[in-house]
């Protein structure tokens, strides 16, 4: 019984240290000459270990609704996001890296011809605004990805 209540404890820890270490940062950046805005949520992966489980969303400011990002990265803290939209399909692709507080690198399109620098610091996001955002990435990856 102890053994069970000690496995219980180190659990309930294990997962109270999980939920602390997700980060929410809202992004304001540019993608060549456009203003675009980015949120994205880094949370620990559900099976542990130190790779983390990345979901984001952006939009090209006053231009575009918000697009999925498929996100990969590795230890190394390069991100792979590819941009989609249902009925259409890849629209882009971002590789970065972290540049201090922010992220740089360049935008691909889906045939490889276009290359464009992207770049992204972290904007405010008072509580109301980071909740705003978080439903927003589950409307869009929702509708995305409801069948």
């Amino acid at each position: 019984m102890l053994a069970v209540l000690a496995l219980s404890a180190a659990l309930a820890a294990t997962a109270a240290l999980a939920q602390d270490d997700t980060r929410l940062t809202l992004y304001t950046g540019r993608v060549g000459e456009r203003a675009v805005t980015m949120y994205l949520k880094d949370e620990p992966a559900p099976c542990g270990g130190d790779l983390r489980l990345i979901t984001a969303i952006y939009r090209y400011d006053g231009v575009s609704k918000w697009l999925e990002l498929d996100a990969n990265s590795d230890r190394k803290g390069r991100l792979a996001l590819v941009e989609s939209n249902p009925g259409s399909g890849v629209s882009g692709a971002m590789m970065l890296v972290r540049d201090g507080a922010g992220l740089k690198g360049k935008w691909i399109s889906p045939d490889g011809e276009r290359v464009l620098p992207a770049r992204f610091q972290p904007g405010p996001a008072p509580a109301k605004k980071r909740r705003e955002m978080e439903e927003t990435l589950e409307k869009v990856h929702y509708d995305n990805n409801d069948c």
